[in-house]
């Protein structure tokens, strides 16, 4: 009966620790990209944003991309997450 209730005692610790570590990855994770879509909307800010989006996965390294569409023209950049640098990539009228 002992054995039972360690391994039970056990999954439930087990399970209580990765839920935890779950959550706080996805915090984590979102307070990246919310630190990243701040800094690339303050590089447009001289810009009317009609749409805005940076995808959650790096491309290389801690290299994120995004884009906005602004006034009938698309604007694809890369926004590093370390430094913050934001380098457009392509400009397209729409």
């Amino acid at each position: 009966m002992k054995k039972i209730l360690k391994f039970g005692l056990g999954i439930i610790a087990g399970a209580t620790v990765a839920h935890v570590a779950y959550h706080g990855y996805k915090t984590m994770e979102e307070e990246v990209i919310h630190e990243l879509t701040d800094r690339a909307r303050q590089h447009f800010s001289t810009r009317k944003i009609d749409a805005f989006w940076i995808f959650e996965e790096p491309t290389t390294g801690a290299l994120f991309e995004g884009g906005l569409v602004s006034e009938n023209k698309a604007i694809t950049f890369e926004i590093n997450a370390k430094t913050l640098e934001v380098f457009e990539k392509n400009e397209e009228i729409l």
